[in-house]
């Protein structure tokens, strides 16, 4: 058990100041700008949020499948805490990452029980339907420990997620909110935008703008059978692998012990040349529509009856904002929506004018209302 009190102690040296909730670009876990952390501070005084120590612990709870890892945070001298699961994105250290470790006491300072579970294929860059009973089935664990429903909290492919839980009967009366922030709809619709830099909003226009190219990195590991020899494809997922976890020399050294036509494959992927790779890869997702579908919340939305906050970035090249419009529509108005250009994918924008701040601050403020009210 670690004990921990650096939470309340940062946030009270910020007296008059916005909590620093810490929102992180984890979708691809690279070490670059794209995964570093911006706080805002707005000009008004929350200080009421940070009133707790906070104790953190590794656990594990039994499922069908197996234990599954995950950490606790706990508020000290709060009993009967209000609950939320946080589930990270795509990143190779999954619960164990840096940033969300903090994001999760930051939140737990404010009196929230944060359960952080070990989501195996979204740390191995995968989107499985797996996650959705693994994410459910925490819910259901901390409903039976704290005997109120929880709130379920993702960010990007894993707000997606979220919802898909939420929709699922087997799991929905565990859960009392969901939080997404940077989600998708229809994850073929978003994967196709990854590869073809055009996506169709809800008003039926077109939305282009140039895609993040970690997009066709991530299928690309995805679907390596259909781009390298039989006998390469481990070795070419895992120089892929390197790449996505920002390793670029393990990777280029990787790609070495490969054969010619592997090794053009993927310094072409690499250096962003995908002509060749495009059109299998949209074969790929073509053949896999049942299980994109299986992990996109577009046709179960209707069965989602709790309360739902969704956050997007104007201006998001991962996720665009048009999924949150898609998502916002099929809730047919049980939703609090944000779209601002002071939220890049799942972080506050350096760019972020004061009111545009206030606005994420208040919108913040809400659903941590929300959350302390939940029984």
């Amino acid at each position: 058990m670690i004990r921990s009190h650096a939470g309340r102690d940062t946030l009270r040296r910020g007296l008059c100041w916005f909590i620093h909730l810490c929102w992180w670009s984890l979708v691809w876990g690279t070490g670059d700008a794209r995964a570093a952390v911006v706080c805002c501070a707005v000009h008004q005084d929350l200080t009421w949020l940070a009133r707790y120590p906070v104790v953190s612990e590794a656990t594990t709870f039994p499922t069908r499948s197996g234990p599954v890892r995950a950490r606790l945070y706990r508020p000290e001298g709060l009993s009967n805490a209000p609950a939320l699961v946080l589930v990270h994105g795509i990143h190779k250290d999954g619960m164990d990452e840096a940033r969300l470790k903090a994001f999760a006491q930051s939140l737990a300072a404010t009196g929230l029980l944060v359960l952080t579970p070990h989501v195996p294929s979204l740390a191995d860059y995968r989107i499985e339907k797996s996650a959705v009973e693994l994410i459910g089935w925490s819910a259901e664990a901390l409903h039976r420990q704290t005997r109120r429903r929880v709130g379920v909290m993702g960010l990007s492919f894993a707000g997606g997620l979220c919802l898909v839980t939420a929709a699922d009967p087997r799991f929905a009366p565990s859960i009392g909110y969901v939080l997404a922030v940077g989600a998708h709809d229809d994850l073929e619709r978003v994967a196709n935008f990854l590869l073809t830099n055009e996506i169709p909003t809800p008003g039926g226009e077109l939305l282009r703008l140039p895609a993040d190219p970690y997009g066709v990195l991530l299928f690309a590991y995805e679907y390596a059978a259909a781009l390298f020899a039989p006998a390469e494809v481990e070795p070419g997922r895992v120089a892929l692998r390197y790449w996505l976890w920002g390793e670029t020399d393990k990777a280029r050294e990787q790609a070495e012990r490969m054969s010619s036509e592997g090794k053009a494959t993927l310094q072409a992927l690499w250096n962003g040349n995908n002509t060749a790779v495009l059109p299998v890869l949209r074969r790929q997702l073509a053949q896999r529509r049942a299980a994109l579908r299986s992990v996109s919340p577009h046709d179960v939305l209707a069965r989602v009856r709790c309360p739902v906050f969704l956050v997007h970035g104007a201006h998001d090249a991962v996720v665009p904002c048009s999924e949150t419009q898609w998502l916002a529509r099929g809730l047919q108005g049980r939703c609090r929506v944000l779209i601002s250009p002071a939220v890049g994918h799942v972080e506050v924008a350096a760019t972020a004018t004061p009111a545009e701040k206030l606005e994420v601050a208040q919108f913040l403020r809400e659903f941590l209302e929300l959350a302390h009210r939940l029984r």
